[in-house]
């Protein structure tokens, strides 16, 4: 476990970096109105516990370093696609 500062919306705040494993990593599918289906999956990086703590339950504070995957499905009505020109002999050279 490694001491360090994290950035908060109230500033820089000392935390503990902690070590953890992955136990399951589910997909959330989620159908919009447009009929595209999205596929989502937090893929979780770093976690800090902050040295503070909630001031209503007396549980310390954890920050996540993360991003989302998304997979897509999009109806072919909702696609473009951009038309390049055919090159030519004179664009070679």
């Amino acid at each position: 476990m490694n001491k360090t500062k994290v950035n908060t919306p109230m500033g820089p705040v000392d935390a503990t970096e902690i070590e953890f494993e992955t136990t399951s990593e589910p997909w959330t599918t989620v159908t919009l109105e447009d009929g595209s289906v999205l596929k989502l999956r937090i893929n979780v990086g770093k976690i800090f516990r902050l040295e503070q703590w909630d001031q209503m339950t007396g549980e310390p504070a954890y920050q996540v370093a993360s991003r989302i995957d998304v997979r897509s499905q999009v109806p072919a009505k909702l696609k473009k696609f951009i038309q390049y020109p055919a090159p030519s002999n004179e664009d070679v050279r």
